[in-house]
């Protein structure tokens, strides 16, 4: 296999590295190969050098459609999309419209957290002293045992409500 051929291969593949270098041994050869500058045109990097190989393939062949287009897109400026430009009135109703509503986050401010834990700590001690409280005083009489059970079940649901 030629080294042409071989970066040619190597161009398909990608290898833009191995390609250059046997572009380079081909042109090294044989510096007036049009195909060999046409393809060096699509391995290197900056515009300046793909001008310079696509000059070259011009001074060979002034006739190289491929290389007049390529040459006439590294030529041509950039050109970054224009902006759309919106009426006033389309200003003044967008201005006019509410805003969306934000969904709520999912983490909730730090202070809040912290707010839950000391509720929580003080509805156990509450809890743990009611507990104890009904525990000491449990009446041997069934009827007056199932009232303070209630007082208690009461008065837990009213601290929790707090």
């Amino acid at each position: 296999m030629n080294e042409l051929n071989q970066a040619q291969a190597a161009l398909l593949s990608g290898d833009l590295t191995r390609a250059r270098g046997h572009l380079a041994l081909v042109i090294q050869q044989e510096p007036d190969n049009v195909l060999a500058w046409l393809m060096l045109s699509e391995v290197v990097h900056q515009p300046e050098r793909q001008r310079e190989c696509l000059q070259r393939v011009l001074a060979l062949d002034p006739h190289n459609q491929t290389a007049q287009k390529r040459l006439a897109a590294i030529d041509q400026p950039v050109i970054a999309p224009a902006k759309p430009i919106i009426a006033p009135s389309t200003v003044q109703k967008l201005n006019q419209q509410p805003q969306p509503v934000r969904p709520p986050s999912n983490n909730p401010p730090a202070n809040t957290s912290l707010i839950s834990m000391i509720a929580i700590a003080i509805a156990l001690v509450v809890l743990l002293i009611v507990a104890v409280i009904v525990l000491r005083g449990i009446p041997e009489n069934p009827s007056e045992q199932s009232q303070r059970l209630q007082g208690f079940l009461v008065s837990f649901i009213l601290i929790e409500l707090v």
